[in-house]
């Protein structure tokens, strides 16, 4: 298992769209930092300047961007091998397919630390620099430590998720498509539209675990971070044991 994980990860290494996504998600990141610390004098601000909460909100703000990124390398790690027809030579070299499924599973949840780690480096001292130089208020509590040894496991999660969509759609098109805009249209606007039933789908759990309620108006709309846990580990469990019973058993063309 161990050879199949290396295998899986030099897959992603060498090859430029992980790179460039990863790339671009932190410039994104970076945008979305300067864009959520208000302004000084900003009366609008869902969370303003004297805010102790501010900081959480403005890292869980910019840990959200690099999930959809994890989930498209998950799909990635999958439909790449149906796309350039290389599936067939990964499945000479090991023909118990579940295996490979589940070093895929593995190199992407590894990945995605790389990405949380990035994220939380860059995310984190521009909030700090940016909150002090508008003479905010910057708090290391319990809720920020909370929110660092959050992220990585939910950025784990979306991609596991992302592994288990690629292993059943194939399409890298379709599936890169369906799920760019199911996180970034369907579930937004349900969240905000309808937060009693946005918040039993997978980005409301996150937002819970991102503690993100204040950041998008919906403090107190949603599920208590015990709940949102076991309904985000549920998700990705059902859609692995998707994968698992009908990817394998598939036929390769």
């Amino acid at each position: 298992m161990r050879s199949l994980v290396h295998a899986e990860l030099l897959k992603l290494r060498s090859t430029r769209t992980p790179a460039g996504l990863l790339f671009a998600t932190l410039a994104l990141v970076a945008l979305t930092v300067v864009m959520s610390v208000p302004k000084v004098g900003d009366k609008d601000a869902l969370q303003p300047l004297d805010d102790p909460a501010l900081l959480v909100g403005t890292v869980g703000v910019s840990l959200a961007i690099p999930l959809v990124l994890v989930a498209l390398l998950g799909e990635i790690a999958c439909t790449q091998e149906f796309r350039y027809n290389t599936v067939t030579l990964t499945y000479l070299g090991e023909p118990r397919r579940s295996r490979i499924l589940l070093a895929k599973l593995l190199a992407v949840s590894l990945s995605s630390l790389v990405v949380t780690v990035a994220t939380l480096v860059l995310s984190v001292p521009l909030s700090i620099g940016l909150i002090r130089s508008r003479e905010g208020e910057v708090v290391l509590g319990a809720d920020f430590w909370k929110l660092a040894a959050a992220g990585p496991v939910v950025m784990a999660l979306y991609g596991v998720i992302g592994v288990a969509v690629g292993a059943l759609v194939r399409n890298q098109i379709a599936a890169i498509v369906g799920v760019l805009v199911w996180m970034l249209a369907v579930e937004q606007v349900l969240i905000q539209a309808f937060p009693a039933v946005g918040r039993w789908m997978p980005g409301g759990a996150t937002d819970t675990l991102l503690q993100l309620g204040p950041a998008i108006g919906l403090d107190g709309k949603l599920l208590p971070a015990p709940i949102s846990w076991l309904l985000l580990v549920g998700y990705a469990a059902a859609a692995v044991a998707l994968a698992l019973r009908h990817a394998p058993r598939r036929d390769v063309l």
